[in-house]
């Protein structure tokens, strides 16, 4: 039974990894038919593409990181505040 279970793992993962393969081949041969009309080196531009959208997403992230924590801080800090303040008012209550 578990290897039943890990054989429709392994198929679900091998469902779900098709269009990401499917997606990156067809990238690399378009990359490769460009830098074969231009003699350009196709591994510089994989890497020059690739190097540039990791650098997107950071400054993405980073960006949406510095726009939440305004928010959420308060948030959290109002969370503690109750939990703490429940924590004491039980105590208390219970020695009184």
């Amino acid at each position: 039974m578990k290897a039943k279970k890990m054989l429709d793992k392994a198929k679900l993962a091998c469902v779900c990894a098709a269009p990401v393969v499917a997606s990156g081949v067809t990238a690399m041969t378009v990359l490769a038919a460009d830098a074969g009309a231009t003699g350009a080196d196709v591994t510089g531009s994989v890497t020059s593409a690739l190097t540039g959208a990791v650098g997107n997403i950071a400054s993405s992230v980073g960006s949406a990181i510095g726009s939440i924590i305004p928010i959420a801080l308060p948030l959290v800090g109002a969370g503690l505040v109750v939990t703490i303040g429940l924590k004491v008012f039980k105590k208390v209550s219970n020695n009184a």
